[in-house]
């Protein structure tokens, strides 16, 4: 069942104003570094832009707090995090601010089981779920129907997951091309995370969302919205 809950628009506002600079908000400049630590994993977030991209960007979150950044289409997010069990969410600010909404398919899920020294590759995926997981769209032709890839939209926004990139899984050998070509953005975790315990109410409220999305996925979706230790490459 989709979930529709009302957000405060005061508070969704927040997307428009850090979409103003030039930088996303909570990051710091390009080049700067983001320590490494080699008793954690690391999560690389990509998102290569397509056709169905929305408008903002998505902040990532742990269900229990934690800040992990901000990101947007065409750009690579590096994170290192404890090695362990833990639930990630991401929303939109400006897609919600955008609609008064907050819907349970544009709230991407992902449960991880980490290891320590090993990296985790995550591809934002938008427009090709619903909210219970990957769609094919059919096209009717002359020759039959064939599959056409086309944005998975709801009433005011795309549909939008997070799907784990592992070895042999589709998508892997695109993992060294997006490396190289999208931008790198570098969080400003402690600014971040500042904000983040003063809007706990919203990230609440997402978490709530995405994990009754999470419940509801299919059983491919799961397995792809799941991050198993195997899953990551060594450092």
């Amino acid at each position: 069942m989709r979930r529709r809950r009302r957000i405060p628009i005061a508070l969704a506002l927040l997307g428009f104003v850090g979409c103003a600079s030039y930088r996303l908000p909570y990051t710091q400049p390009p080049g700067a570094n983001e320590p490494t630590d080699a008793h954690r994993a690391t999560l690389v977030f990509l998102w290569p832009s397509t056709s169905c991209d929305p408008a903002g960007y998505f902040t990532l979150a742990t269900s229990d707090g934690e800040f992990l950044g901000n990101i947007s289409r065409g750009s690579r997010l590096s994170v290192p995090v404890p090695a362990g069990e833990r639930t990630i969410v991401a929303w939109n600010d400006v897609v919600e601010a955008a609609s008064g909404w907050m819907k349970t398919a544009t709230v991407p899920v992902l449960h991880a089981d980490l290891r320590e020294g090993r990296t985790y590759y995550v591809r934002m995926m938008l427009g090709e779920w619903d909210e219970r997981g990957p769609v094919v769209r059919w096209y009717r032709s002359s020759k039959g129907r064939i599959p056409v890839r086309r944005c998975a939209a709801v009433t005011e926004s795309t549909t939008s997951a997070m799907a784990v990139l592992s070895p042999g899984s589709e998508g892997w050998h695109d993992v060294p091309e997006w490396m190289a070509a999208l931008d790198t953005i570098v969080p400003d975790r402690a600014a971040g995370q500042a904000w983040l315990d003063q809007n706990r109410a919203s990230l609440d409220a997402h978490v709530a969302v995405a994990q009754d999305r999470f419940l509801a996925l299919r059983p491919r979706a799961r397995m792809l919205a799941t991050i198993e230790p195997a899953d990551g490459a060594p450092r």
